[in-house]
């Protein structure tokens, strides 16, 4: 028989070494790799969360967790999570997740509050909720600060949005602000172009202060010469053509409104935090406009005898000023008539131009019977004084030359017909 191990001994048979393996082997590159990548994932995932807040309201319908999004000029910037009462039952807290995008708005100044359809005093807002669904609107403040991660939201949104750019205006108002509300609008020929965002008394004897926005596309229709009033509600007022009732629009009339216009000469363009005179009437506005122009000159008469303020001037019938004001002179026995005649037909009134009662009818009985004069209908319910230049005009006057108002005209004075010519311009309206 043949030896095992090919003939030799088992003593000679040599003894097997199991080398050892040294080093890294590159199949667990694999699941290294795969670990990092799993790993990396997980951060970009965890960072793109970004950071959770909670918000508080007082009423919270319409928000629903993993439904209802933050948004910021309509650009997503978070999703609520989740929404819950608080211990106390006092209020609702939402927690919202805010990603990276957002994070640099959550700084202690910034609003929060729920936008959803609203019909109020503030005019119409979030239609578009409609068919989107309600959804958490941001309102940054000023970037830089400590971030926050809790904010307590609005229950309406504010009147003024910190980066709103828009021309902030003073109005003053001696008559208070009878009709309107913070958010009311500001329209300039129908359109809204701006809101009042706060009223408040000021001191004693000085009314009230009115803080308006105009939106900045709009901004330019307000100058040095704007007029400002107050739209809200009805105006009526009557006179010899019948009942005139003035209403801005229906909306101003339920809701208040500040209504402007540029009367005349635009002038300087306002600038933020200039300061304008709130009138109640749109007819207000315009005649303090009528009364800043034109030539002011004085009357005098020993009794007032039926001329009122606001008394139209005639000059051949035709109104060309009228009467501002009145008060006793200094002597105390004669009475001053403060008047205004337009600015084209100042260069009618010369150094020796005559002024007389015109109010109610005048009679006299001559050899040729009983003549009655009545300058006009108006003048005769409401009064009015007229006056007449002679054929040779005198040296124009200045502003608060003095003339005498006689009790009634003398005949030769409605001959006189000098020629004076007119420059060219607008008209004043009474």
């Amino acid at each position: 028989m043949s030896e095992p191990n090919g003939g030799l001994s088992q003593e000679e048979v040599p003894e097997a070494v199991v080398a050892g393996r040294h080093g890294f082997q590159i199949v667990w590159l694999v699941p290294i790799i795969a670990a990092l990548v799993a790993l990396a994932l997980l951060y970009a995932t965890f960072e793109r969360r970004g950071k959770s807040i909670e918000i508080t309201f007082a009423d919270a319908s319409g928000v629903d967790a993993g439904k209802t999004t933050v948004r910021y000029r309509d650009v997503v910037i978070g999703t609520v999570e989740e929404v819950r009462l608080s211990k106390d039952f006092s209020h609702i807290i939402v927690k919202a997740q805010i990603d990276e995008n957002g994070e640099r708005l959550l700084v202690g100044e910034t609003s929060f509050w729920i936008e959803r359809p609203r019909i109020g005093p503030k005019g119409i807002s979030g239609l578009t909720t409609i068919v989107s669904g309600a959804y958490i609107a941001v309102d940054p403040g000023k970037l830089g600060g400590p971030l926050k991660r809790s904010f307590e939201g609005l229950a309406d949104p504010p009147d003024l949005l910190k980066n709103d750019k828009g021309l902030h205006l003073t109005l003053t108002s001696m008559a208070g602000t009878l009709g309107l509300s913070q958010g009311s609008p500001v329209i300039y020929k129908g359109i809204r172009v701006g809101q009042v965002t706060s009223l408040k008394l000021g001191k004693p004897n000085t009314g009230a202060t009115i803080q308006i926005s105009i939106k900045p596309a709009y901004a330019d229709r307000v100058h040095s010469h704007t007029h400002f009033w107050n739209s809200s509600g009805v105006d009526i007022s009557a006179s010899l053509q019948g009942i005139d009732v003035d209403i801005a629009s229906i909306a101003t009339a339920l809701t208040g409104g500040v209504s402007f216009d540029t009367l005349g000469e635009v002038g300087k363009p306002a600038v933020l935090g200039d300061q304008f005179t709130l009138f109640d009437h749109e007819k207000d506005a315009s005649r303090e406009y009528r009364e800043s122009r034109g030539l002011h000159i004085l009357l005098r008469t020993p009794r007032l005898e039926s001329v009122t303020d606001g008394d139209s001037i005639l000059y051949r019938g035709a109104v060309v000023g009228r009467v501002l004001s009145h008060d006793l002179d200094e002597n105390g026995r004669d009475i001053l008539l403060r008047v205004q005649i337009d600015s084209r037909y100042a260069t009618l009134v010369r150094e020796n131009s005559v002024f007389w009662n015109a109010s109610g009818i005048h009679s006299d009985l001559g050899f040729t019977g009983l003549h009655v004069q009545v300058s006009s209908l108006e003048a005769l319910i409401k009064g009015a004084v007229a006056f007449a230049t002679p054929d040779k005009p005198g040296k124009a006057v200045e502003a608060g030359a003095l003339f005498d108002l006689a009790k009634e005209s003398k005949g030769r004075w409605l001959k006189w017909s000098p020629l004076i010519s007119l420059p060219p311009g607008e008209t004043t309206a009474p």
